[in-house]
């Protein structure tokens, strides 16, 4: 956040926030302006819950050869030379041989280490088997990147839900035309019945999506631009085309 031209986005630079993004200077100045506006700490605790629900959900175990594999690479990668060593050769016209070319192993262990830990993030040319689990992979991966396009749109924001004294949020952008409803510990809706959640265009509720109870995460299908509102209902299995009152939980987006 530099200068006065960002001084009005102050209070967008929530989401970025709470999943890391902002360069030093801004999350200083974005720190300081968190002490004084309950607006944005409210803003930073959803998205903080949100952003730890998504990453379990999305969080896979790497395959167990991967360990092995990397341990065997960083034992076959040359050290750093010392800069007297370096000095020495420069001196003598000795040849540079190519390992003594690539980069220092901290710099590589850093990349294998990150390519290991984050959640969801493609393992590359690592064999991982069958196609079923390549496929599942790429699966993962377009559903990080959905989230991450999601999380930093300018617009981005979160409306909490209580449906029927459990927590939910709606993370919702009309500009990237998205919205992603989250709970971890939703009841479940009644044999033969499901949620379903409704996109209110112009005062006319138009019928989306229906999941179970327990662990959600769903993305609204409808058109979000469009919508001034999202409601939610029980209805039968297989949904309804009007809402069966009542409603048991609503907020504007």
């Amino acid at each position: 956040m530099q200068g006065d031209d960002r001084a009005g986005d102050v209070h967008a630079d929530a989401a970025l926030y709470a999943v890391d993004a902002l360069e030093p200077g801004e999350r200083a100045a974005f720190e300081l302006h968190l002490r004084g506006c309950a607006a944005c700490r409210e803003e930073v605790a959803a998205f903080g819950e949100v952003g730890a629900h998504l990453a379990a959900a999305v969080a896979e175990p790497p395959p167990a050869a991967l360990r092995g594999d990397v341990l065997a690479a960083v034992r076959g990668t040359p050290q750093e030379r010392r800069p007297e060593e370096r000095a020495e050769d420069r001196a003598g016209d000795a040849p540079v041989s190519l390992a003594q070319r690539r980069p220092p192993r901290r710099r590589w262990l850093a990349a294998a280490a990150a390519a290991v830990l984050l959640p969801g993030a493609a393992l590359g040319g690592w064999a991982v088997g069958t196609q079923a689990e390549q496929r599942e992979q790429q699966l993962v991966a377009q559903e990080q990147d959905r989230q991450n396009r999601l999380l930093s749109a300018p617009d981005v924001t979160t409306r909490q839900l209580d449906v029927d004294g459990r927590p939910a949020t709606l993370v919702v952008s009309a500009q990237a035309d998205a919205a992603l409803f989250v709970a971890s510990d939703l009841a479940g809706p009644g044999e033969g019945r499901e949620y379903q959640l409704w996109l209110v265009q112009d005062e006319t509720p138009v019928p989306d999506v229906r999941f179970g109870g327990g662990q959600v995460q769903v993305w609204l299908d409808g058109d979000i631009d469009r919508a001034g509102a999202v409601a939610m209902t029980v209805e039968p299995a297989g949904g309804s085309e009007t809402p069966t009152l009542p409603v048991l939980a609503a907020a504007e987006i």
